[in-house]
């Protein structure tokens, strides 16, 4: 089990393999919220602290996961983000948000492994300014 319970934000429209990831996390004692979809997550993460969001690169209707991900940032700048898919959909180029990937289907040691791994790495530098400059890029724009 992981110390200190860590809240993760599961999003992914494959229904299968978001109720494995469910259960694969809430087994190591992990707090585990699921949605299907980039406004549902959105809903979800508002009602708490979120540690680490699993996301699918493609999901349905107007939010990709990168655009999930970023909306979240907004207001939880220290969100990890794992995203899972297929190699080919891996979030490239500068502003992605991508901490890590893992390619779907994926193993239950390669998941855990790479959920630990995000929640010990240190925040990214300058992370607790991202919000700010969230805001300030969407008013240039």
């Amino acid at each position: 089990m992981y110390p200190g319970a860590q809240h993760i934000l599961v999003i992914d429209d494959d229904a299968e393999r978001r109720q494995r990831s469910v259960w694969l996390l809430g087994e190591e004692g992990l707090v585990v919220t699921a949605a299907a979809e980039g406004f549902s997550a959105i809903r979800a993460a508002a009602s708490g602290h979120i540690s680490l969001a699993l996301v699918a690169v493609a999901l349905p209707g107007t939010l990709d996961g990168p655009a999930t991900v970023r909306h979240i940032r907004a207001r939880q700048p220290w969100l990890k983000a794992l995203y899972t898919g297929d190699v080919a959909q891996l979030p490239r180029g500068p502003g992605r948000g991508c901490d890590d990937f893992i390619a779907a289907p994926f193993r239950r040691r390669d998941l855990l492994g790479c959920v630990f791994e995000l929640l010990q790495r240190d925040p990214v530098p300058g992370a607790a300014d991202l919000a700010r400059r969230c805001r300030t890029d969407r008013r240039a724009s």
